[in-house]
Protein backbone atom coordinates (compact mmCIF):
# COMPACT_ATOMS: atom_id res chain seq x y z
CA UNK A 1 0.00 0.00 0.00
CA UNK A 2 2.78 2.43 0.99
CA UNK A 3 6.49 2.61 0.32
CA UNK A 4 8.14 3.77 3.55
CA UNK A 5 11.50 5.27 4.36
CA UNK A 6 12.47 5.72 8.01
CA UNK A 7 15.76 7.62 8.08
CA UNK A 8 17.57 9.53 10.88
CA UNK A 9 19.47 12.71 10.09
CA UNK A 10 22.58 10.95 11.39
CA UNK A 11 23.21 7.23 11.84
CA UNK A 12 25.77 7.62 14.63
CA UNK A 13 25.73 9.29 18.05
CA UNK A 14 28.42 9.74 20.72
CA UNK A 15 29.13 6.71 22.87
CA UNK A 16 30.17 6.76 26.57
CA UNK A 17 28.27 9.95 27.41
CA UNK A 18 25.00 10.82 29.13
CA UNK A 19 24.89 14.32 27.61
CA UNK A 20 21.82 15.33 25.62
CA UNK A 21 21.90 14.42 21.93
CA UNK A 22 19.21 15.26 19.38
CA UNK A 23 18.05 12.93 16.65
CA UNK A 24 15.67 13.90 13.82
CA UNK A 25 14.06 11.08 11.88
CA UNK A 26 12.24 11.32 8.54
CA UNK A 27 9.19 9.15 7.95
CA UNK A 28 8.59 9.40 4.21
CA UNK A 29 5.58 7.76 2.55
CA UNK A 30 4.43 7.37 -1.04
CA UNK A 31 1.52 5.18 -2.19
CA UNK A 32 2.37 2.13 -4.27
CA UNK A 33 1.13 1.88 -7.86
CA UNK A 34 -1.87 -0.34 -7.10
CA UNK A 35 -3.37 1.99 -4.49
CA UNK A 36 -2.31 5.15 -6.34
CA UNK A 37 -4.71 4.28 -9.15
CA UNK A 38 -7.72 4.28 -6.82
CA UNK A 39 -9.91 7.14 -5.66
CA UNK A 40 -11.66 7.52 -2.29
CA UNK A 41 -15.24 8.58 -1.73
CA UNK A 42 -15.43 12.17 -0.49
CA UNK A 43 -17.46 13.95 2.17
CA UNK A 44 -17.03 17.72 2.29
CA UNK A 45 -18.59 20.23 4.67
CA UNK A 46 -18.47 23.86 3.54
CA UNK A 47 -18.97 26.19 6.52
CA UNK A 48 -19.49 29.85 5.58
CA UNK A 49 -19.33 32.93 7.82
CA UNK A 50 -22.50 34.96 7.18
CA UNK A 51 -21.96 37.64 9.83
CA UNK A 52 -22.71 41.28 8.97
CA UNK A 53 -19.14 41.99 7.85
CA UNK A 54 -19.67 39.64 4.90
CA UNK A 55 -21.97 42.33 3.49
CA UNK A 56 -18.93 44.53 2.91
CA UNK A 57 -17.70 44.93 -0.64
CA UNK A 58 -15.25 42.24 -1.68
CA UNK A 59 -12.72 44.81 -2.90
CA UNK A 60 -12.69 47.65 -0.38
CA UNK A 61 -10.06 49.68 -2.24
CA UNK A 62 -12.13 49.59 -5.41
CA UNK A 63 -15.19 50.63 -3.38
CA UNK A 64 -13.32 53.59 -1.82
CA UNK A 65 -12.15 54.78 -5.23
CA UNK A 66 -15.69 54.53 -6.59
CA UNK A 67 -17.05 56.53 -3.64
CA UNK A 68 -14.45 59.26 -4.22
CA UNK A 69 -15.04 59.30 -7.96
CA UNK A 70 -18.79 59.72 -7.57
CA UNK A 71 -18.55 61.88 -4.41
CA UNK A 72 -21.05 59.66 -2.58
CA UNK A 73 -22.05 60.16 1.07
CA UNK A 74 -21.95 57.25 3.51
CA UNK A 75 -24.30 56.41 6.36
CA UNK A 76 -23.51 54.74 9.69
CA UNK A 77 -24.82 51.20 10.22
CA UNK A 78 -24.49 49.07 13.34
CA UNK A 79 -24.81 45.36 14.01
CA UNK A 80 -23.67 42.84 16.60
CA UNK A 81 -20.64 42.30 14.36
CA UNK A 82 -19.50 45.95 14.45
CA UNK A 83 -20.13 49.44 13.07
CA UNK A 84 -19.89 50.18 9.36
CA UNK A 85 -20.04 53.04 6.91
CA UNK A 86 -22.55 52.02 4.25
CA UNK A 87 -23.10 53.18 0.69
CA UNK A 88 -24.84 51.52 -2.25
CA UNK A 89 -22.50 50.56 -5.10
CA UNK A 90 -22.88 48.12 -7.95
CA UNK A 91 -19.96 45.98 -6.73
CA UNK A 92 -19.88 42.38 -5.47
CA UNK A 93 -19.93 41.82 -1.70
CA UNK A 94 -17.95 39.18 0.17
CA UNK A 95 -21.01 37.00 0.67
CA UNK A 96 -21.80 37.19 -3.05
CA UNK A 97 -18.31 36.07 -3.97
CA UNK A 98 -18.47 33.28 -1.37
CA UNK A 99 -21.63 32.06 -3.13
CA UNK A 100 -19.87 32.24 -6.51
CA UNK A 101 -16.94 30.17 -5.19
CA UNK A 102 -19.35 27.61 -3.72
CA UNK A 103 -21.10 27.31 -7.09
CA UNK A 104 -17.73 26.57 -8.67
CA UNK A 105 -17.06 23.89 -6.04
CA UNK A 106 -20.41 22.21 -6.62
CA UNK A 107 -19.82 22.14 -10.39
CA UNK A 108 -16.23 20.84 -10.14
CA UNK A 109 -15.98 17.99 -12.66
CA UNK A 110 -13.62 16.04 -10.41
CA UNK A 111 -16.47 15.48 -7.95
CA UNK A 112 -18.56 12.38 -8.64
CA UNK A 113 -22.27 11.84 -8.02
CA UNK A 114 -21.52 9.50 -5.07
CA UNK A 115 -19.44 12.18 -3.32
CA UNK A 116 -21.23 13.99 -0.53
CA UNK A 117 -21.46 17.66 0.38
CA UNK A 118 -23.13 19.73 3.08
CA UNK A 119 -23.41 23.52 3.25
CA UNK A 120 -23.57 25.28 6.63
CA UNK A 121 -23.63 28.95 7.54
CA UNK A 122 -22.96 30.66 10.85
CA UNK A 123 -23.38 34.10 12.42
CA UNK A 124 -24.91 34.43 15.91
CA UNK A 125 -26.35 30.98 15.27
CA UNK A 126 -25.59 28.22 12.76
CA UNK A 127 -27.83 26.30 10.44
CA UNK A 128 -27.49 23.58 7.84
CA UNK A 129 -28.32 25.21 4.52
CA UNK A 130 -28.20 21.82 2.78
CA UNK A 131 -27.77 18.53 4.69
CA UNK A 132 -25.04 16.05 3.78
CA UNK A 133 -26.17 14.51 0.50
CA UNK A 134 -24.74 13.03 -2.66
CA UNK A 135 -24.01 15.38 -5.52
CA UNK A 136 -26.44 13.54 -7.79
CA UNK A 137 -28.75 16.58 -7.59
CA UNK A 138 -26.45 19.55 -8.08
CA UNK A 139 -29.39 21.78 -8.99
CA UNK A 140 -30.81 21.47 -5.46
CA UNK A 141 -27.43 22.39 -3.95
CA UNK A 142 -27.14 25.45 -6.17
CA UNK A 143 -30.68 26.59 -5.37
CA UNK A 144 -30.01 26.35 -1.63
CA UNK A 145 -27.37 29.07 -1.95
CA UNK A 146 -30.10 31.63 -2.57
CA UNK A 147 -30.86 31.57 1.17
CA UNK A 148 -27.39 32.81 2.17
CA UNK A 149 -27.61 36.33 3.57
CA UNK A 150 -25.24 38.15 5.91
CA UNK A 151 -26.25 39.58 9.29
CA UNK A 152 -25.38 39.29 12.97
CA UNK A 153 -22.20 38.36 14.82
CA UNK A 154 -19.60 35.59 14.52
CA UNK A 155 -19.83 32.29 16.40
CA UNK A 156 -17.70 29.88 14.42
CA UNK A 157 -17.91 27.13 17.02
CA UNK A 158 -21.59 26.71 16.26
CA UNK A 159 -20.79 26.21 12.59
CA UNK A 160 -18.12 23.66 13.51
CA UNK A 161 -20.60 21.77 15.70
CA UNK A 162 -23.09 21.61 12.81
CA UNK A 163 -20.36 20.21 10.54
CA UNK A 164 -19.40 17.60 13.15
CA UNK A 165 -23.01 16.45 13.42
CA UNK A 166 -23.41 16.24 9.64
CA UNK A 167 -20.26 14.08 9.27
CA UNK A 168 -20.95 11.97 12.35
CA UNK A 169 -21.73 8.68 10.58
CA UNK A 170 -19.11 8.95 7.81
CA UNK A 171 -16.45 6.22 8.25
CA UNK A 172 -12.83 7.16 8.98
CA UNK A 173 -11.59 5.75 5.69
CA UNK A 174 -13.63 8.24 3.66
CA UNK A 175 -11.63 11.28 2.56
CA UNK A 176 -13.29 14.05 4.58
CA UNK A 177 -12.62 17.69 5.20
CA UNK A 178 -14.36 20.73 6.62
CA UNK A 179 -13.73 23.99 4.75
CA UNK A 180 -14.36 26.95 7.05
CA UNK A 181 -14.48 30.49 5.68
CA UNK A 182 -14.40 33.50 8.01
CA UNK A 183 -13.52 37.20 7.88
CA UNK A 184 -13.70 38.17 11.55
CA UNK A 185 -12.91 37.25 15.15
CA UNK A 186 -15.32 34.74 16.62
CA UNK A 187 -16.96 35.20 20.03
CA UNK A 188 -16.59 31.52 20.96
CA UNK A 189 -12.87 30.75 20.62
CA UNK A 190 -12.87 28.33 23.58
CA UNK A 191 -15.62 26.24 21.99
CA UNK A 192 -13.71 26.17 18.70
CA UNK A 193 -10.51 24.99 20.38
CA UNK A 194 -12.39 22.27 22.29
CA UNK A 195 -14.01 20.95 19.11
CA UNK A 196 -10.97 20.91 16.80
CA UNK A 197 -9.20 17.79 18.22
CA UNK A 198 -12.41 15.78 17.76
CA UNK A 199 -12.18 16.43 14.02
CA UNK A 200 -8.60 15.17 14.05
CA UNK A 201 -9.62 11.98 15.87
CA UNK A 202 -12.26 11.27 13.21
CA UNK A 203 -9.76 11.94 10.38
CA UNK A 204 -11.51 15.14 9.32
CA UNK A 205 -9.00 17.95 8.67
CA UNK A 206 -10.20 21.51 9.18
CA UNK A 207 -9.25 23.73 6.25
CA UNK A 208 -9.27 27.18 7.86
CA UNK A 209 -9.66 30.05 5.39
CA UNK A 210 -9.29 33.57 6.77
CA UNK A 211 -10.08 36.65 4.69
CA UNK A 212 -8.76 40.18 5.26
CA UNK A 213 -7.19 41.67 8.39
CA UNK A 214 -9.79 41.16 11.12
CA UNK A 215 -9.78 37.44 11.91
CA UNK A 216 -7.56 35.82 14.56
CA UNK A 217 -4.87 33.91 12.65
CA UNK A 218 -3.51 32.31 15.84
CA UNK A 219 -6.87 30.62 16.37
CA UNK A 220 -7.09 29.43 12.78
CA UNK A 221 -3.56 28.02 13.00
CA UNK A 222 -4.49 26.13 16.20
CA UNK A 223 -7.66 24.67 14.70
CA UNK A 224 -5.92 23.54 11.52
CA UNK A 225 -3.07 22.01 13.52
CA UNK A 226 -5.33 20.18 15.98
CA UNK A 227 -7.12 18.45 13.11
CA UNK A 228 -4.19 17.90 10.70
CA UNK A 229 -5.69 20.48 8.38
CA UNK A 230 -4.30 23.54 6.63
CA UNK A 231 -4.61 27.31 7.20
CA UNK A 232 -5.00 29.83 4.38
CA UNK A 233 -4.85 33.61 4.41
CA UNK A 234 -6.67 35.40 1.59
CA UNK A 235 -6.19 39.09 1.08
CA UNK A 236 -9.26 39.09 -1.18
CA UNK A 237 -12.22 36.73 -1.22
CA UNK A 238 -11.89 36.55 -5.00
CA UNK A 239 -9.04 34.09 -4.28
CA UNK A 240 -11.44 31.66 -2.58
CA UNK A 241 -12.29 29.67 -5.70
CA UNK A 242 -8.60 28.82 -6.17
CA UNK A 243 -8.33 27.44 -2.61
CA UNK A 244 -11.49 25.37 -2.98
CA UNK A 245 -10.19 23.96 -6.27
CA UNK A 246 -6.88 23.03 -4.60
CA UNK A 247 -8.67 21.25 -1.77
CA UNK A 248 -10.87 19.26 -4.16
CA UNK A 249 -7.72 18.26 -6.06
CA UNK A 250 -6.07 17.11 -2.83
CA UNK A 251 -9.20 15.24 -1.68
CA UNK A 252 -9.55 13.07 -4.77
CA UNK A 253 -5.88 11.98 -4.45
CA UNK A 254 -6.07 10.87 -0.80
CA UNK A 255 -5.72 7.17 -1.52
CA UNK A 256 -4.49 6.17 1.95
CA UNK A 257 -6.62 7.56 4.77
CA UNK A 258 -6.93 7.43 8.54
CA UNK A 259 -3.22 6.79 9.07
CA UNK A 260 -2.40 6.10 12.74
CA UNK A 261 0.96 5.62 14.43
CA UNK A 262 2.09 3.99 17.68
CA UNK A 263 5.57 5.05 18.78
CA UNK A 264 7.62 3.44 21.53
CA UNK A 265 11.10 4.33 22.80
CA UNK A 266 13.68 2.68 25.05
CA UNK A 267 14.87 4.07 28.37
CA UNK A 268 16.82 7.29 27.98
CA UNK A 269 15.07 8.24 24.72
CA UNK A 270 12.21 10.74 24.59
CA UNK A 271 9.92 11.66 21.69
CA UNK A 272 9.80 15.48 21.62
CA UNK A 273 7.67 16.22 18.58
CA UNK A 274 6.08 14.91 15.40
CA UNK A 275 5.66 17.36 12.53
CA UNK A 276 4.22 16.86 9.09
CA UNK A 277 6.52 18.97 6.92
CA UNK A 278 5.39 18.11 3.40
CA UNK A 279 3.16 18.69 1.44
CA UNK A 280 2.09 21.11 4.17
CA UNK A 281 3.30 21.72 7.70
CA UNK A 282 1.46 20.81 10.88
CA UNK A 283 2.51 19.76 14.40
CA UNK A 284 1.03 16.68 16.10
CA UNK A 285 -0.45 16.60 19.58
CA UNK A 286 1.79 14.36 21.71
CA UNK A 287 -0.82 14.01 24.48
CA UNK A 288 -2.34 10.96 22.76
CA UNK A 289 -1.76 7.22 22.94
CA UNK A 290 -2.17 7.06 19.16
CA UNK A 291 -0.97 9.70 16.75
CA UNK A 292 -3.40 10.57 13.97
CA UNK A 293 -1.28 11.31 10.91
CA UNK A 294 -4.14 11.98 8.50
CA UNK A 295 -4.14 11.03 4.82
CA UNK A 296 -1.56 10.36 2.11
CA UNK A 297 -1.98 11.62 -1.45
CA UNK A 298 -1.08 9.75 -4.61
CA UNK A 299 1.65 11.02 -6.91
CA UNK A 300 3.64 12.77 -4.18
CA UNK A 301 5.49 12.23 -0.92
CA UNK A 302 4.10 12.78 2.53
CA UNK A 303 6.89 13.50 5.00
CA UNK A 304 6.94 13.62 8.80
CA UNK A 305 9.85 14.58 11.04
CA UNK A 306 10.10 12.91 14.44
CA UNK A 307 12.35 14.64 16.97
CA UNK A 308 13.96 12.55 19.72
CA UNK A 309 16.17 13.42 22.69
CA UNK A 310 18.75 10.82 23.71
CA UNK A 311 20.17 11.44 27.20
CA UNK A 312 20.84 10.20 30.76
CA UNK A 313 22.40 6.85 29.86
CA UNK A 314 26.04 6.24 28.90
CA UNK A 315 25.99 3.70 26.10
CA UNK A 316 29.14 1.86 25.03
CA UNK A 317 30.11 1.59 21.36
CA UNK A 318 27.34 -0.59 19.88
CA UNK A 319 24.30 -0.61 17.64
CA UNK A 320 21.09 0.04 19.60
CA UNK A 321 17.43 0.00 18.63
CA UNK A 322 16.12 3.13 20.32
CA UNK A 323 12.57 3.41 18.94
CA UNK A 324 9.83 1.62 17.01
CA UNK A 325 6.98 3.01 14.91
CA UNK A 326 3.88 0.99 14.06
CA UNK A 327 1.52 2.26 11.33
CA UNK A 328 -2.04 1.38 10.37
CA UNK A 329 -3.96 2.87 7.43
CA UNK A 330 -6.88 2.38 5.06
CA UNK A 331 -7.03 2.16 1.28
CA UNK A 332 -10.68 3.04 0.63
CA UNK A 333 -10.35 2.48 -3.12
CA UNK A 334 -9.25 -1.11 -2.42
CA UNK A 335 -11.58 -1.46 0.59
CA UNK A 336 -8.80 -2.73 2.81
CA UNK A 337 -7.06 -1.90 6.06
CA UNK A 338 -3.35 -2.57 6.40
CA UNK A 339 -0.97 -2.81 9.31
CA UNK A 340 2.47 -1.92 7.99
CA UNK A 341 5.73 -3.59 9.05
CA UNK A 342 7.14 -2.05 12.22
CA UNK A 343 9.77 0.57 11.49
CA UNK A 344 12.80 0.13 13.76
CA UNK A 345 15.15 3.00 14.52
CA UNK A 346 18.72 1.74 15.00
CA UNK A 347 21.57 4.05 15.99
CA UNK A 348 25.29 3.33 16.11
CA UNK A 349 26.88 4.67 19.29
CA UNK A 350 30.55 5.31 18.50
CA UNK A 351 33.66 7.24 19.47
CA UNK A 352 34.52 7.91 15.82
CA UNK A 353 33.97 11.68 15.37
CA UNK A 354 33.99 11.42 11.57
CA UNK A 355 31.05 9.00 11.64
CA UNK A 356 29.13 11.21 14.09
CA UNK A 357 29.62 14.22 11.81
CA UNK A 358 27.96 12.56 8.80
CA UNK A 359 24.40 13.76 8.18
CA UNK A 360 21.66 12.92 5.69
CA UNK A 361 21.05 16.11 3.69
CA UNK A 362 17.50 15.17 2.67
CA UNK A 363 16.41 14.67 6.26
CA UNK A 364 18.20 17.81 7.39
CA UNK A 365 16.43 19.81 4.69
CA UNK A 366 13.02 18.82 6.10
CA UNK A 367 14.22 19.55 9.64
CA UNK A 368 15.20 23.05 8.52
CA UNK A 369 11.77 23.63 7.00
CA UNK A 370 10.34 22.80 10.43
CA UNK A 371 12.80 25.26 11.98
CA UNK A 372 11.88 27.87 9.38
CA UNK A 373 8.25 27.78 10.51
CA UNK A 374 9.38 28.26 14.12
CA UNK A 375 11.35 31.34 13.07
CA UNK A 376 8.44 32.81 11.13
CA UNK A 377 6.02 32.38 14.03
CA UNK A 378 8.63 33.92 16.36
CA UNK A 379 9.08 36.90 14.03
CA UNK A 380 5.37 37.71 14.13
CA UNK A 381 5.50 37.90 17.94
CA UNK A 382 8.82 39.75 18.13
CA UNK A 383 7.70 42.45 15.67
CA UNK A 384 5.21 43.75 18.26
CA UNK A 385 7.74 44.20 21.07
CA UNK A 386 11.27 43.99 19.66
CA UNK A 387 11.45 45.05 15.98
CA UNK A 388 15.24 44.80 15.87
CA UNK A 389 15.23 41.20 17.05
CA UNK A 390 12.38 40.47 14.64
CA UNK A 391 14.53 41.87 11.83
CA UNK A 392 17.46 39.59 12.79
CA UNK A 393 15.21 36.52 12.97
CA UNK A 394 13.60 37.40 9.64
CA UNK A 395 16.99 37.80 7.95
CA UNK A 396 18.12 34.37 9.19
CA UNK A 397 14.84 32.85 8.02
CA UNK A 398 15.11 34.60 4.66
CA UNK A 399 18.63 33.22 4.11
CA UNK A 400 17.42 29.76 5.06
CA UNK A 401 14.67 29.84 2.42
CA UNK A 402 17.25 30.74 -0.22
CA UNK A 403 19.47 27.84 0.84
CA UNK A 404 16.49 25.47 0.76
CA UNK A 405 15.37 26.80 -2.62
CA UNK A 406 11.88 27.77 -1.39
CA UNK A 407 11.24 30.68 -3.77
CA UNK A 408 7.63 31.29 -2.69
CA UNK A 409 8.49 31.72 0.99
CA UNK A 410 11.60 33.77 0.13
CA UNK A 411 9.33 36.24 -1.67
CA UNK A 412 6.93 36.43 1.28
CA UNK A 413 9.78 37.10 3.71
CA UNK A 414 11.36 39.66 1.35
CA UNK A 415 8.11 41.64 1.49
CA UNK A 416 7.88 41.32 5.28
CA UNK A 417 11.49 42.44 5.76
CA UNK A 418 10.99 45.40 3.43
CA UNK A 419 7.92 46.46 5.41
CA UNK A 420 9.76 46.05 8.72
CA UNK A 421 12.66 48.19 7.46
CA UNK A 422 10.34 50.95 6.23
CA UNK A 423 7.77 51.08 9.04
CA UNK A 424 9.46 49.47 12.05
CA UNK A 425 6.68 46.90 12.32
CA UNK A 426 4.77 44.21 10.43
CA UNK A 427 1.15 44.89 9.47
CA UNK A 428 -1.68 42.53 10.37
CA UNK A 429 -2.01 41.48 6.74
CA UNK A 430 1.71 40.71 6.39
CA UNK A 431 1.76 38.82 9.70
CA UNK A 432 -1.09 36.62 8.48
CA UNK A 433 0.55 36.13 5.09
CA UNK A 434 3.82 34.79 6.48
CA UNK A 435 2.54 32.87 9.53
CA UNK A 436 -0.17 31.02 7.58
CA UNK A 437 1.38 31.05 4.11
CA UNK A 438 4.56 29.37 5.31
CA UNK A 439 2.52 26.39 6.52
CA UNK A 440 1.18 25.61 3.04
CA UNK A 441 4.29 26.40 0.97
CA UNK A 442 6.76 23.75 2.09
CA UNK A 443 8.76 22.02 -0.63
CA UNK A 444 10.54 18.76 -1.35
CA UNK A 445 14.07 18.89 0.01
CA UNK A 446 16.68 19.91 -2.52
CA UNK A 447 19.64 17.55 -2.30
CA UNK A 448 22.28 20.19 -1.62
CA UNK A 449 24.69 20.89 1.21
CA UNK A 450 23.06 23.06 3.86
CA UNK A 451 26.32 24.38 5.23
CA UNK A 452 25.20 27.97 5.91
CA UNK A 453 22.09 27.01 7.91
CA UNK A 454 22.35 27.84 11.66
CA UNK A 455 22.83 24.88 14.01
CA UNK A 456 19.88 23.70 16.12
CA UNK A 457 21.06 25.41 19.31
CA UNK A 458 21.34 28.77 17.55
CA UNK A 459 17.85 28.40 16.10
CA UNK A 460 16.47 27.64 19.57
CA UNK A 461 18.11 30.79 20.93
CA UNK A 462 16.82 32.93 18.05
CA UNK A 463 13.24 31.76 18.54
CA UNK A 464 13.34 31.69 22.34
CA UNK A 465 12.41 28.00 22.60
Amino acid sequence: MLNLRFQPHRNSLKANTAETQKLFVMLKMIPQAEVAKTRPNLAIALVIDTSSSMNLYADQKQAELEIQRRNLSQRQQSSSDGNYQAVNLNLPTKIEQAVTATQTLINDKRLLTQDKLTIIDFNDEAKTVFPLSSLANKKAFLESLDSLTANGGTRMGKGMLCAKEQLLDIPRETAKRVLILTDGETFDEAECEALAPKFGESNTPLIMIGIGDEYNEKLLLKLAEASQGRPYHLQKISELSTILEQEVGSSVKEVVTGLEANISTVKGVKLDSITRVYPSLSLMDLAKEKFYLGNVVAGDYTVFILEFTVSDIERPPSQVRIAQVGLVGYAPGLQQREEFPVQNLFVEFTTDESEIAQVDQEVLGYVQQKNLDRMIQSTVLQAKTDPQQAKKTLQVAQNMTKTLGNVAVTKMLDNALDELNKTGTISANTAKTISMGGRTKTIKTQMTQLNDVPPQEDIRKITGT
